[in-house]
């Protein structure tokens, strides 16, 4: 009998029409809601992609590195192993717990140097030691950088893993051709590739294809080291680089002679925006806490990882780029949360104008099952019921538009298609029979609360 009386009012033209315009109202909202929550999974990562175009986010330096002091814009810092990190020590990065949101790092190793420019030999190939004494009389200070610029660090049958700065600052800008990681021997006639930052070239009046000697610091008791490059390209970052030499980082070491030694380490990772329990000291999280803090991918707890594998190390963030980062990833998570809100809220206000006019014209029906013995909590059952089929009926339909709105969003804003997430159907289909219940409570409750003597009265 209760079923039947369920199903009663679906055979009216007027209430299936009422019905239909309800479960309308729920599959839209439900949509909007379903297709925010499949971005913001979906685009997650994507999105943190896009924002890796900032820069790292880490970097790391060996505990026993002294700051350095800049004169005339070089640094110049203390040679030793324990201000050195192990270049051998770099495929750790990939062996933490969240190695897969370690997208991209490079090592950097920097020497002062001073720098002449050719005035006749410009493109030349073969080097002689009467071709070198023809240098230009003025001197530069700079900073030589050895770096990895498309390095293969991981070459296996079954995976491969490629870094460098090339991968690192996608925003870098390059007039030329980007350097190699090859090198020629030292000793052999050929120049080594390099890359000039763009101040440094300005004041050089170097272009792409030119030559350069680059003169070391003598060791004690040796004789000045000179090396010839040869510019493949003018770098523009807007950074420290653009006043520097970049060069392969096996060549600068060779050349420094701190053969497999790095300074510093750049890293680009994907980090989930900070909240409260990142900001906690892991050694004070009792360890419910700390499994909840490790295994999320915090820039603090991916930065703890890397310092536990590269012992030695201290491991700092670059504030600017991860505040930066992080801060557009919640604004992007709020907004789609917010219009989620929203739309749910838009659909519960029509749901609850469409139960109000249902309720008032079933006022008599309601009346007549209360004088024939209905309790209030039947005829509340009843009718909450009613709109519970509406809402699992506007859900469905509202997880299935929102997957098309969500591939509809993904290809014209962040041009990729967003998979279908079903551990979202149970979800969706929950909120939106909670979102039919909550827009009927208040009409249904003004309806049961009504004396059933007047109503048939028609007063």
């Amino acid at each position: 009998m209760y079923w039947r009386l369920i199903r009663e009012p679906f055979r009216r033209p007027h209430t299936r029409r009422r019905a239909l315009w309800a479960v309308v109202a729920i599959a839209l909202g439900t949509a909007v809601a379903a297709a925010m929550l499949n971005v913001s999974i979906e685009i997650g990562d994507r999105m943190g992609e896009e924002v890796r175009a900032l820069g790292p986010n880490i970097v790391i330096t060996s505990a026993g590195d002294s700051l350095p002091v800049a004169i005339g814009g070089v640094q110049y810092r203390p040679v030793s192993a324990e201000s050195s990190l192990a270049e051998g020590s770099l495929p750790k990065l990939k062996s933490i717990f969240w190695r897969n949101n370690i997208k991209s790092f490079a090592p950097f190793l920097a020497v002062p140097t001073k720098v002449h420019t050719f005035t006749e030999l410009t493109k030349s190939t073969t080097l002689t030691t009467d071709k070198l004494s023809k240098l230009s009389e003025s001197v530069v200070s700079a900073t030589l950088t050895g770096t990895w610029f498309d390095f293969p660090m991981i070459k296996k049958a079954d995976e491969s893993f490629r870094t460098g700065i090339r991968s690192l600052n996608p925003a870098w800008s390059v007039q030329g051709e980007w350097a190699t990681d090859t090198t020629p021997p030292l000793d052999s006639d050929q120049p080594i590739p390099a890359m000039l930052g763009e101040r440094l070239a300005r004041q050089l009046k170097t272009q792409p294809g030119d030559l350069i000697t680059v003169n070391l610091a003598p060791a004690d008791g040796q004789a000045v080291a000179t090396s010839v490059f040869r510019i493949t390209g003018i770098l523009s970052t807007g950074t420290a680089e653009d006043d520097q030499i970049v060069a392969p980082l096996a060549a600068v070491q060779k050349i420094s002679g701190r053969l497999g030694q790095v300074e510093t380490i750049r890293v680009s990772a994907l980090i989930k925006p900070e909240d409260q329990l990142s900001r906690r000291d892991p050694e004070s999280m009792s360890p419910a806490d700390y499994d909840r803090w490790f295994c999320a991918p915090y820039l603090s707890s991916i930065m703890y990882q890397i310092g536990g594998a590269i012992p030695g190390s201290v491991v700092r963030p670059i504030r600017e780029v991860a505040e930066t980062q992080g801060s557009i990833l919640s604004k992007m998570n709020f907004l789609m949360v917010l219009l989620a809100l929203l739309a749910l809220l838009a659909a519960a206000m029509g749901i609850s104008s469409l139960a109000s006019l249902s309720v008032i014209e079933r006022r008599q029906e309601i009346a007549l099952m209360k004088a024939i013995g209905a309790t209030d909590g039947l005829v509340s059952t009843f009718l909450m019921t009613e709109m519970g089929l509406q809402g699992l009926a506007g859900g469905i339909l509202g997880f299935s538009g929102g997957q098309l709105l969500a591939s509809a969003v993904g290809r014209a804003v962040f041009e990729t298609d967003v998979a279908v997430h079903w551990l979202l159907l149970p979800v969706i289909v929950a909120g939106a029979v909670i979102l039919s219940l909550a827009g009927t409570w208040l009409p249904v409750l003004r309806a049961v609360r009504q004396q059933p003597a007047p109503v048939l009265r028609g007063e």
